[in-house]
């Protein structure tokens, strides 16, 4: 029996947010490069999550989504970062997240058979979550990277008293990459544009057009950099990781 021919696998990275947040909380008269650029020990938040994925091998082009007035900067990165080799192309963001998200997949090749699209704000995913994501995605259909929620969840409609709690038992803290067959996030991404919804995250459209989509438990260190204490955390686990590697 002939082996199995590995699925072509291809990652939509999406970098075309403004980075308001972030910029907010950095101190006053202090100058923060934005976002797919901060550096973390040696490296750009961008280098480090175009990294994970080309350390995975199913994984045969990236197209990076970012902002019109990031594409110099990005194509110079990718012409001196050989974190970038598998970029095939860079595009321009859209308004929203599911127009830059529409933008990456246009962008990709009819014969890529999974797209995994994850944010370029969580730089420390791990290649092995990415891999156990598209495994599943080839099975299923679709595989939502995600952890379980570890605090107790109040909901407050002012910010000024909760008014209720919500049971932590069935909630979990959806991350990146979201992983779906190629065919199946084209159209769930044209219903999305027929429909005028704007999801904060793929996954939402599987849920309302597909139904439940499958769960791979992700790792509490693939976080999401928000506010520059969220940075300090990242270099202090990139940094833990190093030593682990040289031991």
């Amino acid at each position: 029996m002939s082996p199995a021919r590995p699925t072509r696998a291809a990652a939509v990275i999406v970098a075309a947010g403004a980075s308001s947040r972030f910029l907010r909380g950095a101190r006053a008269g202090e100058t923060q490069p934005r976002k797919p650029f901060l550096p973390l020990c040696g490296r750009t938040v961008l280098e480090l999550c175009c990294s994970a994925f080309d350390a995975v091998e199913g994984v045969r082009e990236i197209v990076l989504v970012v902002r019109s007035e990031d594409l110099e900067a990005t194509e110079r990165l990718r012409r001196s970062s050989s974190a970038l080799r598998k970029v095939a192309a860079l595009v321009e963001g859209g308004e929203e997240r599911t127009d830059s998200v529409r933008a990456g997949v246009e962008a990709l090749a009819r014969e890529v058979e999974l797209i995994a699209v994850h944010d370029a704000a969580r730089p420390l995913i791990e290649p092995r979550t990415i891999e156990a994501a598209l495994r599943v995605a080839a099975r299923a259909g679709a595989a939502l990277v995600a952890t379980p929620v570890r605090d107790t969840i109040k909901t407050s409609a002012t910010g000024e008293k909760a008014e209720s709690t919500l049971d932590r038992s069935v909630l979990w803290a959806a991350q990146t990459p979201q992983v779906f067959r190629s065919a199946l996030l084209r159209e769930l991404l044209e219903r999305a544009l027929a429909e005028g919804l704007k999801p904060t995250d793929e996954a939402a459209l599987h849920e309302r057009f597909v139904g439940p989509i499958p769960i791979v438990e992700g790792e509490p260190t693939n976080l999401k950099i928000t506010t520059p204490g969220d940075l300090v955390l990242a270099e202090a686990i990139l940094r833990e990781r190093r030593e682990n590697e040289r031991r």
